[in-house]
């Protein structure tokens, strides 16, 4: 007959080295890591900001507009949701856009879609791009928002994008809101 004997100060090592193995895992597996959701710190250096144009709805052609860099208010780390699953997306050092032309219509439901021209004037690629509008009535009050986005936008290309149909009863016009590159 044989007795196992765990000496007092191996009980106490055992929960520590499995705690130490738990969190070793999770940060591998990249379930956390160093930056927290509200933390304003820009992993990579860091970022100029400028107002973003607005857009109105009319039916002339809208002058040539930069967007550089993107708002304050857009996340500087996160996931973003891909075709094929999601992936971490972190805010590239600069990206140039212009947006050539923009505008608006509503298809045969009565749903809006903005459309329009917009150019990759950047130094390198962005492999995913989301250009998101906000929709306002003739009062101004927000109705809703459209996006538009696309996969592996290369530099000097000109993307055609269109957003998906929102309903908006009463839309006037809409504005940029913001421009995530990555």
């Amino acid at each position: 007959m044989s007795t196992s004997f765990i000496s007092p100060s191996r009980r106490i090592l055992l929960p520590g080295f499995t705690i130490l193995v738990v969190v070793v895992s999770l940060l591998s597996a990249g379930c956390i890591g160093p930056f927290e959701p509200g933390s304003t710190e820009i992993p990579g250096g860091q970022m100029t900001l400028e107002p973003t144009p607005s857009q109105t709805m009319s039916t002339e052609q809208t002058p040539t507009q930069p967007l550089r860099n993107g708002p304050a208010e857009l996340a500087t780390s996160g996931y973003i949701e891909r075709s094929y699953g999601y992936v971490p997306y972190t805010t590239p050092p600069e990206h140039r856009l212009t947006v050539i032309e923009s505008n608006s219509r509503k298809d045969a439901s009565g749903n809006i879609i903005i459309y329009g021209r917009l150019k990759n004037e950047g130094p390198g690629s962005l492999s995913y791009l989301q250009v998101t509008f906000n929709l306002f009535d003739n009062n101004g009050n927000l109705l809703g928002n459209a996006y538009a986005h696309v996969e592996y936008f290369g530099a000097g290309q000109t993307w055609h994008f269109q957003s998906d149909p929102v309903p908006a009863t009463n839309y006037q016009y809409f504005k940029i809101a913001g421009v995530m590159a990555q």
